[in-house]
């Protein structure tokens, strides 16, 4: 393998890791409003944005 297969390979896993954390972020704080938890203490225990959050909420409603 070259060098920069593997730097492609490295980058692709750092990659996949951010989006996994991501995914799990949104899923907490989906399961957190939905026990009824406020959209602000929401953002903060997952360090999203409470326009994020906010959004997410309205997702749930519709």
């Amino acid at each position: 393998m070259t060098q920069i297969e593997e730097w492609i390979r490295e980058e692709g896993k750092l990659l996949g890791k951010a989006e996994g954390k991501a995914e799990g972020k949104h899923e907490d704080a989906r399961n957190a409003l939905i026990e009824g938890i406020e959209p602000t203490i929401v953002a903060k225990i997952t360090g999203l944005p409470l326009t994020t959050i906010q959004k997410i909420k309205a997702d749930l409603t519709n």
